[in-house]
C-alpha cells in the first residue's frame, strides 16, 4: 500500500488524469482517490518510485 499526497489534485478531472498515470505503471493496480483530501491510495506490485514518476509526468507533485 502506497498513500501520496498530492496538492494539486482538485477536481474529478485531476483524479481521473493521476489514475491514468498510475494505471499506465500497473494496470492492475487499485487506485483510490480522495479529491477533499489530495491523496491517493495504491496497491500495486509496481516500485513506489516508478508510480511517483508516472504522477509527476502527469504534472502532480506527491508528497
Amino acid at each position: 500500500m502506497l498513500e501520496l499526497t498530492l496538492p494539486g489534485m482538485t477536481c474529478g478531472g485531476c483524479a481521473r488524469g493521476v489514475t491514468a498515470a498510475i494505471k499506465s505503471v500497473d494496470p492492475a493496480a487499485e487506485v483510490m482517490t480522495d479529491v477533499p483530501g489530495r491523496t491517493v491510495r495504491i496497491e500495486s506490485s509496481a516500485k513506489a518510485e516508478a508510480i511517483k514518476a508516472a504522477v509527476a509526468e502527469a504534472g502532480y507533485t506527491a508528497a
